[in-house]
């Protein structure tokens, strides 16, 4: 037998006892602490968060950057993010003291198309939001948002782990009419209250001729409609994150520009939420470089780990590690 009869059949034998998430490559992250989010006191609570660790996360591999979302797990035990160059990013989370202390088991894998490929290309790759079909399952249906040409996709990792093909969940035409690069940024779906079995939308900076910020609502049993969420001095929302009362929390940035670096987390309650209206939310923490290791903050989550109720935010660091940072902040949410 010839070596290309012989390299044909190993090639052949590989593709059939491939396990289904062959494509998940390992890679090794480095975790730094940070000891304190305040850079010039040891104090614990900011607004209506009180500090439980955080970590600065780092790695020699190419992949690795660009969080603009995430999800954990309803103990905070796994975390899910997304990626603007179209990857999946996995990994275990370790506490010591009940306080974030590691990231274990780290893997990355690209987000595939409808064809089962990768996406080619910065604009296709954009992903920018990241929620669980269900609030906090990262193992089941999640939905990505992806902002340049602006669609929504719902991938079943459950069943077919990082395999899961994109399926359209047919955003409302308006998503993407807004200006480039400040359309869809965050996303995710209600399962209490006055919209459950909606789905919500919110963009970047879209704002209306009030200078609100545009969000959508559709899905589930009510008619899509639009609102707008009032601005927060010059910040722009990243992302949100379903409480377990069914109000939204939206992690803002201001980067770039004038200002220092900033970070603002707002809550928005679901029964302000009507067609056509304008929400204020209540700012629950703000604060800026260089009083806080605050960097391009992107993505948010919940999840409830002794009794509390945990919020995890991170950065992008636009894949410029010698500027920018990937910080993993957490946080316990005071009632």
């Amino acid at each position: 037998m010839s070596w290309r009869w012989i390299l044909a059949f190993l090639l052949a034998f590989l593709l059939v006892v491939l396990p289904a998430n062959a494509q998940e490559e390992g890679l090794s992250v480095r975790t730094t602490p940070v000891k304190s989010f305040n850079l010039f006191s040891q104090l614990v609570t900011f607004g209506g968060l009180e500090w439980r660790g955080g970590l600065e996360l780092t790695s020699d591999d190419e992949r690795f950057g660009g969080l603009s979302s995430l999800e954990l797990s309803p103990d905070g035990t796994g975390l899910l993010a997304v990626s603007d160059k179209g990857f999946w990013f996995k990994a275990d989370v370790a506490y010591t003291d009940d306080h974030l202390s590691g990231l274990h088991n780290a893997v990355m894998a690209p987000i595939l198309g409808p064809d089962g490929k990768p996406y080619k290309g910065k604009v296709r790759n954009d992903a920018e939001a990241l929620a669980g079909w269900e609030p906090g399952r990262i193992d089941g249906k999640v939905i990505v948002g992806f902002e340049s040409r602006a669609r929504a996709g719902l991938y079943d990792l459950g069943k077919n782990g990082f395999k899961a093909r994109f399926r359209d969940l047919k955003l409302p035409k308006d998503v993407a009419k807004g200006p480039p690069n400040k359309e869809l940024e965050a996303i995710g779906r209600l399962t209490s209250g006055p919209l459950a079995g909606s789905m919500i939308a919110i963009s970047e900076l879209n704002t209306d001729e009030n200078g609100d910020i545009r969000a959508w609502v559709w899905g589930g049993r009510r008619k899509a409609f639009d609102f707008s969420i009032k601005q927060y001095e010059d910040y722009a929302i990243t992302d949100l994150a379903i409480l377990p009362d069914g109000d939204i929390l939206t992690v803002e940035r201001s980067f770039g520009g004038a200002s220092l670096p900033g970070m603002a987390v707002r809550r928005l309650r679901t029964e302000d939420i009507v067609a056509k209206g304008s929400v204020a939310p209540s700012l629950v923490f703000s604060g800026r470089m260089p009083f806080y290791r605050i960097d391009n903050m992107e993505g948010i989550a919940v999840s409830r780990l002794n009794g509390e109720t945990r919020v995890t935010i991170i950065s992008d660091n636009n894949y410029r590690p010698e500027y920018q940072r990937t910080l993993l902040l957490q946080f316990a949410l005071k009632p």
